[in-house]
């Protein structure tokens, strides 16, 4: 079962890589957030929309380590990543992002609940 979590997990950081919106999609479940190493909680379309304007535009994600525990209700994923981005017209940076990110099966699917971002 944990490889079929790290695929997700692995699959979810190349589509944020390539700005596959459509992919992402997939992955996220409806209510999904994204909070932010500012602390910023954003709702999963706001988040899809700024990688569809460019507004928010990621370029690769790097695997430094990442370890699968199970919870009472699904997946707990701790992923630590350096991921070179742009956001919000800011230069090409590369930052170490922390990745915490909660997993269920919803009819039958792996589905990414939330997740919160910060650096290490």
């Amino acid at each position: 079962m944990n490889e079929e979590i790290l695929s997700l997990y692995r699959a979810y950081n190349v589509a944020m890589a390539a700005d596959d919106t459509t992919a992402l999609d997939r992955l996220l479940a409806p209510d999904f957030t994204l909070t932010h190493m500012t602390g910023y909680v954003q709702p999963r379309a706001e988040w899809l929309g700024e990688l569809q304007r460019g507004t928010m535009r990621y370029f690769s994600s790097a695997e430094d380590h990442v370890a699968v525990t199970a919870t009472d209700d699904g997946w707990r994923v701790v992923g630590q990543n350096r991921v070179v981005a742009s956001i919000h017209g800011s230069g090409k940076y590369e930052w170490p992002l922390n990745t915490d990110m909660m997993v269920q099966r919803i009819n039958g699917d792996l589905q990414i609940m939330g997740a919160v971002v910060t650096t290490y």
